[in-house]
């Protein structure tokens, strides 16, 4: 397969990627740097097929703006990565990138002899390297930040690799004044095929690492309570099944805000909201920090599965829960607010649902002895 079309394969290959990134940018779940991405290869893909027309007509023109569409593609590229990244450098600077290297390209163009040789391979090799190793430790953060994610690590090894070859390639055409793109060198069309190889790798890594996004936005979406970020009682329920079955012993707490009508008859319903999410807040906390379970059972009911073995034991835990609950609802609407609770302890050979209808009874039994004792 000759260098050419290897050339307008890849162009083919960027545009096909940057075709469907872009359908990806109207959808919710997609991720910002979706449409960077998109723009980046699109670029690439112009200039490649612009490339392609440049060594079949000969035209120097027609290669500088190839060479520099390139380039620019090379720094788009770098924003989309740096964005999924959550990387903080800023746009300007990578223009300024894109700036100085075409500069260097043009003016290195301008003053080495007419048609492909091996200067503009060394200088197109080397200032190539400086945007595609941003990519590398962009992407080596984006694997750390997503350890379980296999396409990270795609995009990391195909962006090193890369750039290691154009370092291999820059180097190979210093010696050798006939090194031109068209000739048929071992590095030279390895790097060609690589180059095609990475349009491949990028494209699949990133929307496989997009798509994996999205499954687990709706995941999340799905198991979860929209309003206070605990498990919503589907999910909560599951949870609490796969922990009887595993034979860890655990208390089931059910909690009820009391008077929790008045609350949205007096203040709003989004002040009763603030209320329901704060107290979700400090479940989600006990949950982490004790390994626990929290859910939203419906309405201002939660419940939480709270394992024996915790420190400080059960009551601490509670008593300080009813503090920070009582502070945080006086903040929001200047008046301290309780819960009841019901709770029961698993036991052998019972169920998930004898164990929810239990504490379900006592948490009803705690509110009228509440109301008796207030009346």
């Amino acid at each position: 397969m000759d260098i050419i079309t290897i050339i307008v394969l890849t162009g083919i290959t960027n545009l096909t990627f940057a075709l469907y990134s872009w359908q990806q940018v109207r959808n919710p779940e997609s991720h910002s740097a979706c449409k960077f991405w998109a723009q980046a290869h699109f670029i690439k893909a112009i200039s490649f097929v612009i490339y392609a027309v440049a060594l079949s007509n000969g035209s120097n023109d027609l290669r500088l703006l190839a060479n520099i569409l390139i380039l620019l593609g090379c720094w788009a590229e770098v924003r989309a990565y740096i964005k999924l990244s959550a990387g903080s450098i800023k746009t300007s600077y990578l223009f300024i990138g894109f700036v100085v290297s075409s500069a260097v390209f043009t003016f290195m163009h301008v003053n080495s002899a007419p048609g492909p040789n091996n200067t503009m391979i060394i200088t197109a090799s080397f200032l190539l390297v400086v945007p595609l190793f941003m990519n590398v430790i962009a992407l080596y953060s984006l694997s750390k930040q997503h350890q379980g994610s296999v396409f990270p690590v795609v995009l990391f090894v195909v962006n090193a690799t890369i750039t290691l070859l154009c370092l291999v390639r820059g180097t190979a055409a210093m010696d050798n004044p006939y090194y031109i793109i068209t000739q048929t060198f071992f590095t030279n069309q390895l790097f060609m095929f690589t180059t095609f190889i990475s349009g491949l790798g990028n494209g699949i890594g990133f929307i496989g690492f997009l798509k994996e996004r999205s499954d687990a936005k709706l995941q999340q979406r799905a198991n979860f309570d929209y309003l206070t970020g605990v498990h919503n009682r589907q999910h909560f329920e599951s949870l609490a099944e796969r922990e009887l079955r595993s034979g860890r012993s655990f208390a089931l707490y059910f909690f009820d805000l009391d008077k929790f009508k008045s609350v949205n008859d007096r203040f709003g319903h989004a002040t009763g909201d603030d209320i329901l999410r704060v107290f979700g807040q400090l479940l989600g906390k006990i949950e982490n920090k004790h390994n626990a379970i929290a859910g939203r059972l419906g309405g201002e009911e939660f419940g939480l599965i709270l394992p024996h073995n915790t420190s400080p034991d059960h009551n601490v835990i509670l008593a300080r829960l009813r503090t920070t609950f009582a502070e945080q609802a006086h903040l929001i609407m200047g008046e301290p607010l309780t819960f009841s609770c019901g709770v029961c302890a698993t036991q052998k050979g019972t169920t998930i649902q004898n164990l929810m209808r239990e504490a379900d009874t006592l948490l009803y039994q705690a509110k009228r002895d509440l109301q008796s004792a207030q009346s």
